[in-house]
C-alpha cells in the first residue's frame, strides 16, 4: 500500500513539473503593450518610448525598448505606427515575431510633446524692443495694429525670444520681429506690426443742437479718443459757440465750413451797463447799444447820460467798456 502512494506522488510531481514545462514554453519571451496615441519627447523614436515592454528577461526586455522606430514626428505631425510594422523593426533587431506578444490597439498614433509660446508673451518681447529702441514720442505710445500668432515648438527643449527691430518707411509705424529660437536654432518667426497712437479731445453733441443754438456743457460733451495724428495744439472746446447748423446727437463736432462765433452778449437797442476800471476805481453809467455784438468785439453805444456816441468792447456778460482814453460813462 505504501508503495502504491510511493508511485501516485512520483505521478502527480511528473504531471506538474511537465505542466509546468509546458506554460513555460507556452510563454512568449516578449510581451509589447500598444496604446492607441502617445505623445514624445527627443528626435528619434523608440519601442519604449511609444508602448509598454515587459519580459521575464531583463536584458530582453531592454533591448526591445531600445529598437529604433525612425524620427520624431515635427510639431503638428502624426505618425502612425501599426503591429507589422513594429514586428518588422523587432525582427530586424534579432527579436523573432513568433517570440513577441502584441496587445492593445493595433496601431498607435504618435504625436510631438509640444510648448507654446502665447502672442501675448510675443508682444511683450516687442514692446521692450521698441522702448529700447525707438522709444514713443511724448503723449503717445505704441499700439499694436497686427498681432503676431501663437508660436508652438517641440517641448523638452531650450526655447527663448529673440526680438529686433526691421527699418519700415511708413511714418508712425514700427515693424518688430520675434524668433523663438529653440537650441539656439530660429525654430520660427513672427512680426508684430505697430502705430503710433495720440490721445485726443473731441466735442460730442450730448444732444440735437439746432443751427444758431449755443453750445454749453448740457449740449456738448467732450471726450478723450485715441488718435493716429498728434493733437492740435490750439484746440479748445466749441463751449460759448453757436452751431452754424443743425449737429445731431452723438455727432462729433468738427470745424465747420465757417467759423463757430461765439453767442451775440448784447444786441442792438438794448441797455447795457458802461463800464471803466482802473487801478483802485471803478465807474460805471448806462448806455444803449446801436449794434449787436459778441464778446471781444467792438460796437457803437449811446451815453444815456450825455447822449454821446463811443466805441466800447463787449465782455462776455454783456457789459461793455469805452475803448477812447480818458473816456467816462
Amino acid at each position: 500500500m505504501r508503495n502504491h502512494n510511493i508511485l501516485i506522488s512520483i505521478s502527480l510531481a511528473v504531471l506538474l513539473a511537465a505542466a509546468a514545462g509546458a506554460a513555460a514554453a507556452a510563454e512568449p519571451a516578449l510581451q509589447v503593450h500598444l496604446p492607441r496615441a502617445v505623445q514624445v519627447e527627443g528626435e528619434a523614436l523608440t519601442l519604449g518610448a511609444i508602448s509598454v515592454v515587459r519580459s521575464g528577461n531583463a536584458a530582453l526586455a531592454g533591448s526591445a525598448s531600445a529598437v529604433p522606430l525612425g524620427r520624431a514626428p515635427l510639431p503638428k505631425e502624426e505618425i502612425v505606427l501599426d503591429r507589422p510594422t513594429i514586428l518588422g523593426r523587432l525582427g530586424a533587431s534579432g527579436i523573432a515575431a513568433s517570440d513577441v506578444l502584441v496587445s492593445g490597439a493595433d496601431k498607435v498614433v504618435v504625436r510631438r510633446k509640444e510648448a507654446t509660446w502665447p502672442a501675448a508673451d510675443l508682444v511683450k518681447e516687442a514692446e521692450a524692443c521698441l522702448a529700447k529702441n525707438r522709444p514713443s514720442p511724448e503723449g503717445s505710445a505704441w499700439r499694436v495694429i497686427r498681432p503676431p500668432q501663437p508660436v508652438v515648438g517641440p517641448s523638452g527643449r531650450e526655447m527663448r525670444l529673440e526680438a529686433r527691430l526691421v527699418p519700415q518707411d511708413v511714418a508712425g509705424e514700427a515693424k518688430v520681429e520675434v524668433a523663438v529660437m529653440v537650441d539656439g536654432r530660429r525654430e520660427a518667426v513672427q512680426t508684430v506690426l505697430f502705430r503710433l497712437s495720440y490721445v485726443q479731445r473731441e466735442a460730442v453733441a450730448a444732444r440735437d443742437i439746432p443751427a444758431g443754438a449755443v453750445m454749453t456743457g448740457e449740449n456738448v460733451t467732450i471726450r478723450t479718443v485715441p488718435s493716429d495724428s498728434p493733437p492740435p495744439v490750439d484746440w479748445a472746446p466749441p463751449l460759448g459757440q453757436v452751431a452754424a447748423q443743425t449737429i445731431r446727437q452723438g455727432a462729433v463736432i468738427r470745424s465747420p465750413r465757417r467759423p463757430l462765433g461765439a453767442a451775440v452778449a448784447v444786441r442792438r437797442s438794448e441797455a447795457v451797463i458802461m463800464r471803466i476800471q482802473g487801478a483802485g476805481f471803478l465807474l460805471t453809467g448806462l448806455g444803449q447799444a446801436l449794434e449787436d455784438g459778441r464778446p471781444g468785439s467792438l460796437i457803437k453805444v449811446r451815453n444815456t447820460d450825455s447822449s454821446r456816441v463811443v466805441m466800447a468792447k463787449v465782455a462776455a456778460d454783456g457789459t461793455v467798456e469805452p475803448v477812447f482814453d480818458g473816456a467816462k460813462p
